[in-house]
């Protein structure tokens, strides 16, 4: 795909705007610049990438990849790299006379002789990156050396630093990282002008910043067998190679292998030995290799499988684990490692001890003294010892490791960080760190098919990590790395630069990254479509989404949640149909499968449930929605086969882990083994409904009557007479209530007996209802849905009652009769309340999303402020509100800043408040998160959010409310407010802590809020003045 020239001047993160200050300062630009203090712009279309041939390897292999993403952008057959010799001045000299090029791309490291060389002749400073970590500098220069006219000039302040720098000359010239991993075709352009002046990146935020390569199975392993047409390949340098690319390309430079255990046949991967290889490899790209939480020393957990060597128990096999341990640490020699330390079970489970924390000072002991043999030094090597699960609860009782040993902080596996640097662990040698799920198998439910983490969730997470101190290692545990492109990149480049990111810029940097691998045409509308996708799977994890987890019956919930699916899904269909066919497959994989998998997802789960119910009800009507739900099952897997079809088979067997499943016993957490569809429910269509029941069924929305008992239930009562018990009652209309609901009138007999319907005359003249009669039949309409309107100008003042609208239907030996019972409460808030932007009762509830708050308190008085935070929130569609400052906000300042929230209640009742808060853990073990949520003037009235922690076999210590309700994504907290008059009031919200973020506040008036999922949708708000 070619693009003309100057259409691209903004790509990725642009020289303008808010794309560019997201990540780095853009030095190429596909026009022609003005000069810059007598500095020409340099065309690179035909430049020669100079390096130092002594320089590091990586920088050589960077390099190579630079001239051959080059040859690509300009459509050219290769691209030179030339290696020059400046070790000595002779052959400095016999090699500056050898060149003769109009302009060069100069990169090299810091110490390489080639950059001293230039530094000495002036040619350019390194002050601004001189002993800085893996930073780069890039300036255009003049006659650099004899023989070369212009050049732009990539110095690394390391090795890192260098590499850095020439991936993203790649990047910005038209390369995406995800040019192999996700098929992101190379951007053309016939000209590359590198930008006149001087641009500075880095440090960065985070030091070590990598992924994880776990749960390979069935994808990731099965997918690189086949690739090798076997049943099992290891997983060797060819794979790896790849990895290593992509991670500097990310700015990444840290590693946990992949490390699955297999069967078929045993130990499973094994990164040290599958391919001998893999380590130096790491190493020459610069990749620092370390091992997962329960792997220490540099040795996989599968390779003890293969010693046979006896038990992994320290207080039974020391002297073997020992010399395990040794040989790790031996077979690591010279290359970058970050050792993990101290010691767990095998296979990711407790150690079988009852004196742990006497063990692991053992452990630590006999570790540090080995490191200690083969380094020099016991802290001549990076260590981390990583707090996961049972290991947290040993460093709280008082376990502290020797001072350099980085403290590695985990999520619960959900997302949710687990614990945070307090005090002097902030300032410890070894720093801290994050280690943070995107997949996880395990409690309460595994979750690995797909992406379904929300961008504002991660960064929430992040950020409280990065302005907290955890600043020396973010690891991301990816699963197959496929399908975490967008969440991986995210995280990368928060951990290049976290200060330029914020919740408000999510969707700039979406449109950046859409420019970045589609093309400037489309990035708003793919941005758009990738900020819902976040939105909607913050919701729920698709596995933890059964056929009962959005409410069928109450607030449409159900219906709101797929309509939104297949809208997004839609969109995407509309781009994919119209897209250049060489962006096709980076789509499909990035944004097309992502969006409609996850809309056939919720269309065959929800329409389960939906069948469920419809047949409870005796619609014909649930036998379509059951084969509709059929047809979208096998929808979906033609997704897959379209995976393993895509770009001649390259991807076959990616996405083989399987998804739908029919979860009957409620703490299996296993993944699913085969996609099965269960529960389908069918009603017999020939079959008349029981005489005096109707073959016409009506379901009013919000009905407080289970439509399955609609009807008379008795043979002896007259047709023709309307029922009392059991008639369909819609939810009361209001005037600060939904501006309409409806009725639905539906089947439940004889299929092949049409049925006409029609309603009686409306007894009032402001109550609208269409349609007003109609026929229902197999042929054209089983079910059909009746809108309910009212005129409030024309509704009586005061007027509280229920108006009453008769249903005849035909055929039968005599009509039958049914009446639609419609409440009207015709309640007004007095104009002098509606000023003050209240909430007025509606539906015996109020319900108001966080960031509508009426009033808060002055920063000035205690410099603490609530702030509100758009696109964070699984139960708000405006986000969420936490308190600001950060730091500010973890003092005892924080509890004197509060928000409050105008409600106008028309009876005196006693009021109860559901809270919905976004998932978070106590990071700070002597700041737990308190709310407190009182009424009026009533004083604060603080609580914890979580209860105490208990210890839980599989997930170690956990709030109690962890296990039911983690996969909610919020915890609900039920508060009383006491007895309140009618009129108006004020909600007051206050918290002790920046980490606490309000999505939502349900005010139970009458006790009528209905269950569901995500709670009733914010009622109605009178504007502000």
């Amino acid at each position: 795909m070619k693009f003309a020239r100057g259409t691209n001047t903004l790509l990725l993160f642009g020289l303008v705007g808010s794309c560019r200050a997201l990540l780095e300062k853009r030095f190429v630009s596909f026009e022609p610049v003005a000069s810059l203090n007598g500095t020409e712009q340099v065309d690179l279309a035909n430049a020669v990438v100079i390096i130092d041939q002594e320089d590091f390897v990586g920088v050589s292999i960077a390099a190579n990849s630079l001239a051959q993403d080059l040859a690509k952008i300009t459509g050219q057959q290769s691209r030179d790299v030339r290696r020059i010799n400046f070790s000595q001045k002779g052959k400095a000299a016999s090699n500056k006379t050898q060149l003769r090029l109009e302009t060069a791309i100069i990169a090299g490291s810091a110490n390489s002789s080639l950059v001293r060389e230039l530094v000495s002749n002036g040619v350019v400073d390194m002050s601004e990156i001189q002993g800085k970590w893996e930073s780069f500098k890039t300036t255009v220069v003049a006659h650099p050396l004899a023989g070369i006219g212009r050049a732009l000039v990539i110095i690394g302040s390391d090795k890192r630093g260098t590499i850095y720098g020439i991936h993203t000359l790649a990047e910005q010239s038209g390369q995406s990282p995800y040019h192999w991993f996700a098929d992101v075709p190379t951007k053309k352009h016939d000209s590359i002008f590198a930008v006149p002046g001087t641009s500075v990146h880095g440090e960065p935020s985070i030091k070590y910043r990598g992924l994880f390569i776990n749960d390979e199975e069935p994808a990731l392993n099965t997918w690189w067998a086949r690739c090798h047409n076997a049943t099992r390949y290891p997983l060797d340098s060819e794979f790896y190679g790849h990895v290593f690319d992509l991670l500097l390309r990310l700015k990444a430079n840290y590693l946990w292998p992949a490390m699955w255990k297999s069967f078929t046949p045993g130990p499973g991967n094994i990164f040290f030995t599958d391919d001998p290889k893999n380590q130096q490899l790491a190493n020459d790209y610069g990749i620092v290799v370390s091992t997962a939480h329960h792997e220490p020393m540099q040795r996989a957990t599968n390779e003890w499988d293969e010693t046979q060597l006896g038990p992994w128990d320290w207080s039974k096999n020391k002297v073997n684990m020992t010399t395990f341990m040794e040989e790790g640490i031996e077979r690591a020699g010279n290359n970058e490692s970050y050792i993990t330390v101290g010691l767990r079970g095998l296979g990711d489970e407790a150690a079988n001890t009852q004196h742990a924390i006497p063990m692991l000072e053992d452990v630590f002991s006999v570790q540090r003294e080995i490191i200690k043999k083969n380094y020099g030094s016991e802290t001549a090597v990076n260590q981390v010892w990583a707090l996961y699960k049972e290991v947290a609860s040993y460093y709280d009782a008082g376990l502290d490791p020797p001072e350099d040993i980085t403290l590695l902080f985990p999520d619960d596996n959900w997302g949710n960080v687990y614990r945070l640097p307090t005090g002097a662990e902030v300032d410890r040698k070894g720093g801290t760190g994050v280690y943070f799920h995107f997949e996880y198998v395990g409690l309460p439910r595994s979750y690995k098919w797909a992406n379904t983490n929300s961008l504002a969730k991660v960064f929430k997470e992040l950020n409280h990590a990065y302005l907290r101190g955890a600043k020396q290692i973010w690891i991301m545990n990816v699963g197959d790395i496929k399908p975490m492109e967008l969440p991986l990149g995210f995280a990368m480049d928060m951990a290049w630069n976290a200060t330029n990111f914020s919740f408000d810029r999510i969707p700039a940097y979406l449109k950046a990254y859409a420019s970045r691998e589609f093309g400037d045409e489309d990035a708003d509308e793919i941005a758009s479509i990738l900020l819902e996708h976040s939105h909607l799977v913050g919701m729920r994890r698709y596995e933890l989404v059964t056929p009962d987890t959005y409410s069928v019956l109450n607030y449409g919930e159900a219906e709101r949640v797929v309509r939104r699916w297949q809208n997004v899904a839609s969109r995407a269909k509309v781009l994919y149909a119209r897209m250049d066919e060489q962006l096709k497959p980076a789509f499909f994989q990035l944004v097309y499968h992502p969006v409609v998998a996850g809309a056939l997802y919720h269309t065959v789960t929800v329409g389960i449930g939906t069948n469920y119910r419809f047949a409870l009800e005796r619609r014909n009507s649930a036998n379509a929605i059951a084969s509709q739900v059929l047809a979208d099952f096998e929808a979906s897997y033609d997704l897959v086969e379209e995976w393993d079809a895509m770009l001649g088979g390259k991807w076959a067997n990616m996405m083989s882990q399987a998804y739908f499943d029919a979860v009957e016993e409620p703490k299996r957490w296993a993944a699913p083994s085969r996609n099965i569809v269960a529960n389908l429910s069918y009603v017999q269509l020939r079959e008349n409904m029981q005489f005096s029941l109707g073959n016409l069924g009506i379901r009013a929305e919000g009905s407080p009557l289970n439509p399955t008992s609609q009807g008379r239930w008795a043979e002896s009562v007259d047709a023709s007479m309307p029922t009392t018990a059991f008639a369909p009652i819609l939810s009361p209309m209001e005037p600060y209530g939904s501006p309409s609901r409806w009725v639905e009138v539906f089947m439940r007999g004889d299929h092949r007996v049409p049925i006409r319907w029609a309603l009686d005359p409306i007894p009032v003249d402001w109550l609208t209802i269409l349609p007003a009669n109609g026929t229902l039949s197999r042929d054209t309409q089983t079910d059909q849905r009746l809108n309910v309107t009212l005129d409030w100008s024309r509704v009586p003042e005061g007027f509280n009652d229920t108006v009453l609208v008769g249903v005849t239907s035909t055929p039968a030996p005599y009509p039958y009769f049914e009446q639609i019972h419609i409440p009207v409460r015709n309640n007004r808030v007095p104009a002098s309340a509606a000023t003050r932007s209240t909430f007025p009762e509606t539906d015996g509830m109020v319900s108001i999303e966080s960031p509508h708050f009426q009033s808060s308190s002055s920063s000035h008085s205690s410099g603490v402020y609530f702030e509100a935070f758009p696109h964070l929130g699984s139960r708000s569609e405006s986000g969420s509100i936490a308190l600001r400052p950060f730091d500010a906000a973890r003092t005892s300042a924080a509890k004197a800043a509060w928000v409050s929230y105008g409600v106008y209640l028309f009876s005196g009742v006693p009021l109860e408040a559901t809270v919905y808060i976004n998932g978070g853990l106590d990071t700070d073990p002597k700041l737990k998160m308190e709310f407190s949520l009182t009424l009026d003037d009533a004083p604060a009235n603080f609580t914890r959010v979580l209860g105490d922690y208990i210890k839980h076999p599989n997930a170690g210590d956990i709030p109690p409310e962890w296990i039911d309700h983690v996969a909610d994504n919020v915890w609900t907290k039920r508060v009383s407010l006491g007895h309140a008059k009618a009129g108006a009031h004020k909600l007051v919200w206050r918290v002790n802590s920046p980490e606490v973020y309000m999505e939502k506040i349900v005010l139970h008036v009458r006790g009528t809020v209905r269950p569901s999922y995500l709670g009733p949708p914010e009622t109605y708000r009178f504007p502000s003045a």
